[in-house]
């Protein structure tokens, strides 16, 4: 095998950190084996050792990754310089590729097998929690956004998008996953915004924004 250099092999780690994704979201890590991840990577465990040095080291992999996805999202959300209507989309985007990776499953498996982890997970969430409520807050003293507690649009995101998620769910209800999204986005929209903005709202780039949010989730779903 020619040697890699940094960057590449960041890649190719991610790439296959990619495949165990909805495994590890449904299911856990903890009884997983090393043989059990080669599998799901779809090559031997001698080849894996080539990415990877130990388990630990993979769920170090896969734990900074889901926290880089939603990081993405959480810098547009404090970015000034874009308006209101833009950013309130990128709260969504970030609840949504929270509620997916961040399974009750998984979080579970993290606390239990690595502290250290677990803490720099939940230091990243509370940072964009406290991103987000300024980001309300600001929208509300800008006159963009109806005067609502930010805790509890937070709490709503998180209540609602971590249902949809749920597949059982989905087929209950005889839903799409792109559906529900544009859905619940629009009825976000008539809560949050000043309803002499709702005219602005173009269902088109609603429509964009979710199917990019679904290509990021691809590797889960």
């Amino acid at each position: 095998m020619r040697k890699l250099s940094a960057e590449d092999r960041l890649q190719m780690r991610q790439t296959h950190i990619k495949k165990i994704l909805k495994v590890i979201r449904t299911q856990g890590f903890l009884s997983l084996s090393i043989q059990d991840i080669a599998q799901l990577m779809n090559m031997s465990r001698a080849s894996l050792y080539n990415y990877f040095s130990s388990k630990e080291d993979i769920l170090m992999e896969l734990n900074d990754f889901c926290i880089s996805y939603i990081c993405e999202a959480g810098q547009m959300i404090s970015n000034g310089e874009l308006s209101y209507p833009i950013r309130l989309q990128k709260v969504f985007e970030h609840a949504v590729l929270s509620a997916a990776y961040s399974s009750e499953v998984f979080l579970n498996d993290l606390q239990i097998s690595c502290l250290s982890f677990y803490e720099k997970k939940k230091q990243a969430r509370k940072e964009q929690m406290a991103a987000i409520h300024s980001f309300y807050h600001n929208g509300m003293e800008a006159s963009f956004f109806n005067e609502l507690n930010p805790s509890l649009l937070i709490m709503q995101d998180e209540m609602v998008l971590n249902k949809l998620i749920n597949t059982s769910f989905l087929m209950e209800e005889e839903l799409t996953l792109e559906r529900a999204l544009n859905d619940y986005y629009i009825a976000k929209c008539f809560q949050v915004l000043r309803p002499e903005l709702l005219t602005d709202i173009n269902h088109e780039e609603i429509n964009n924004m979710v199917k990019n949010i679904l290509q990021k989730l691809s590797p889960i779903l």
